[in-house]
């Protein structure tokens, strides 16, 4: 069976549902085909949500810097309110409904599956050709990287999404990469009490992280100060040249060995 659009957009994350929409609301027949969420990873689980956990962690730094300043202060962080608002407001607990209902007001055919090419203008879909008269739009994003240590693929790993959709936080927390996000859910996790172990895998730390001030130190990527271990705010990270060589399952915990040091960091949770 073949159907025809003007436009097929293969993958609807933040870029494709751009392309989709305006295409759709230009008057254009268009076919999105999405097999996630649709709006991909920045409204369920990146910008949006990791910006509700920053602001959550942003005040319990603020409350932790009164005491010398303007009074006195006694911080008790709970991770409860932060989990219900990214569930309520944030997400819809992950559920595309408005999004996909949006796109289809504007005109637009919504297709949840995976898309393939299937010829010269073609996309097969859930046993569906659709062929496109005027183009094809390829979106189809990125999803995390997972890293060929030994014995990883046999611990319950999370990516940013798990951590994202955490209702009830680790005692110890291990974070493979120094990107945006790794470094956002480092200082969330930290500033609410989780000792935090961040690998980079590049020189971003080295040359992107100033050292730390004097005075009370909070949990935030700037005081993981270069070639340190250990540092005021219950984290550390492990400098680039030196990966993890090697990943131990022993419910209900983990050992992760970065080579360099004499201590394997256990997570658990």
């Amino acid at each position: 069976m073949t159907e025809r659009a003007d436009v097929i957009v293969l993958g609807l994350g933040v870029g494709g549902e751009e392309v989709a929409d305006t295409l759709a609301a230009r008057g254009l027949n268009v076919v999105g085909i999405e097999s996630n969420l649709l709006g991909g990873e920045c409204p369920y689980y990146g910008c949006i949500p990791t910006k509700m956990m920053v602001r959550g962690d942003d005040l319990l730094a603020e409350g932790r810097r009164i005491p010398g300043v303007a009074g006195e202060s006694s911080v008790t962080p709970d991770w409860g309110p932060v989990a219900r608002r990214i569930r309520k407001e944030a997400t819809d607990n992950w559920d595309d409904r408005v999004a996909v209902e949006r796109f289809e007001k504007k005109g637009g055919r919504f297709v949840r599956g995976t898309g393939r090419l299937a010829g010269p203008g073609k996309v097969s879909v859930n046993g569906i050709v659709y062929e496109a008269t005027r183009a094809i739009v390829i979106a189809t994003g990125t999803s995390p990287a997972v890293p060929p240590i030994p014995g990883l693929r046999e611990v319950p790993f999370w990516t940013n999404r798990e951590a994202v959709k955490v209702e009830r936080l680790p005692s110890t927390l291990a974070i493979l990469g120094g990107g945006a996000i790794g470094l956002e859910l480092g200082q969330v996790f930290a500033r609410f009490g989780v000792t935090c172990c961040a690998e980079m895998a590049s020189s971003f730390a080295s040359t992107s992280m100033p050292t730390p001030s004097s005075g009370k130190g909070v949990p935030s990527p700037s005081t993981w100060t270069t070639g340190s271990r250990f540092v005021r705010t219950r984290c550390w990270w492990q400098p680039a040249g030196e990966p993890t060589s090697a990943i131990s399952a022993s419910r209900p915990s983990a050992s992760i060995r970065p080579r360099g040091f004499s201590t394997p960091t256990t997570t658990s949770g």
